[in-house]
């Protein structure tokens, strides 16, 4: 399953469906707080970097799922 996280915090939707054993990959995550983004990254074994929603524009095929808190 191909997923985004949108206002991410520490990645915990996707931590939710890893742990219930749903295959995934993490395409985007967008999260403000780089603190948060830290410990995301950390948690997920990732590098994205911080980013503002006001001005997100980007685009991906074949998104099965975006989550957001």
């Amino acid at each position: 399953m191909r997923i985004i996280e949108l206002f991410a915090g520490i990645g915990a939707c996707s931590k939710a469906l890893k742990n219930i054993g749903i295959d995934l990959e993490i395409v985007d995550a967008v999260e403000i707080d780089k603190y948060a983004m830290a410990s995301f990254n950390a948690i997920h074994g990732t590098n994205f970097q911080c980013q503002d929603i006001r001005t997100y524009n980007k685009t991906f095929d074949n998104i099965d799922l975006i989550t957001h808190r």
